[in-house]
This record gives C-alpha cells, sequence and structure tokens, in this order.
C-alpha cells in the first residue's frame, strides 16, 4: 500500500492492492476497516480487520466452500471464466482485464491455474477478499457457514 505522510492509505490504494475495482460492494470492505469514516484506514485498521476475517473459526471451511462453488467438473483447478464468473456475482461489472488481474492473485503459484492452495494460500494472505464469495456462501449456507461468517464479520 501507498500510505501518505500519516501513514493513511486511502481507499483508491486500497483497492489497488487488493485488485478490486471501485464499486459499492469494494466500499463496503473498505467501509468495515474505515472506523473513523474518514476514507482513509492506517495499516493497524488493515491489519486488525484483515485478521479478524483469518482468525475467524469458519475461514477455513468458507475457503474450501468457496473453491468448490467456483471450480466446475471433474478438474481440480480453477479456470479465470470460473473465477470471474464467480466474483461477478459480487461485482458485476468488473471487466477482464480485472478479472485477469485477481486470476494473477490468486495464482499463487504462477503456473497458470488457481489451485486449492493457492486459492486458499491466496485467502491466507488476503482474507478480506473472501467478501467476494460471500454471496456464494450465503446462497448455499452449507453449515451455516455463509450466514455466520458474514454476520460475525460483518
Amino acid at each position: 500500500m501507498n500510505p501518505d505522510s500519516s501513514g493513511r492509505v486511502k481507499i483508491d490504494d486500497f483497492f489497488r492492492v487488493l485488485r478490486l475495482k471501485a464499486c459499492s460492494f469494494s466500499e463496503k470492505i473498505f467501509g468495515l476497516l474505515d472506523v473513523e469514516k474518514n476514507g482513509k484506514i492506517t495499516f493497524k485498521q488493515f491489519l486488525f480487520g484483515s485478521t479478524h476475517v483469518l482468525k475467524h473459526p469458519l475461514f477455513r471451511q468458507a475457503c474450501e466452500f468457496a473453491f468448490a462453488e467456483c471450480h466446475s467438473g471433474e478438474k481440480d483447478f480453477i479456470s479465470e471464466q470460473e473465477l470471474g464468473d464467480s466474483i461477478k456475482q459480487a461485482i458485476p461489472n468488473l471487466n477482464q482485464y480485472e478479472i485477469h488481474e485477481l486470476y494473477k492473485l490468486f495464482d499463487t503459484d504462477g503456473d497458470g491455474r488457481i489451485t486449492k492452495d493457492d486459492f486458499s494460500t491466496c485467502l491466507r494472505r488476503n482474507p478480506l477478499l473472501m467478501a467476494l464469495f460471500s454471496l456464494q456462501l450465503m446462497r448455499k449456507n452449507v453449515a451455516g457457514v455463509g450466514d455466520r461468517m458474514l454476520k460475525e464479520t460483518v
């Protein structure tokens, strides 16, 4: 991130680092961290919010469920198209470049495929990105994962 002289990060830099498109959904994610509601967050706020999501008891289960919902068929990886289709449920107006940038972020080993390990690694590094799959989690509500995690996180 690129903090200003006071050590705060503006919303645009937050979006850039997480490769999020500026939209109401992304603004809600930022809004959870911006407790002072001044359009900027400190690293401490970012870290606290990320840790809160990461340490949630259902985080690992939510990662596994989100991966299962993203990929189809018998293959053991997520294609760029599948990731885009999944994320567009949360951010509908993503263009191909934005999807590709998110795909590169999730493809942690750079082999051109998002395996379950890549997916989990990315979400452990960037736990706030779990919000991109919250609609799927809530819709399926497997064992209450989506509902409980979203309510407790928000």
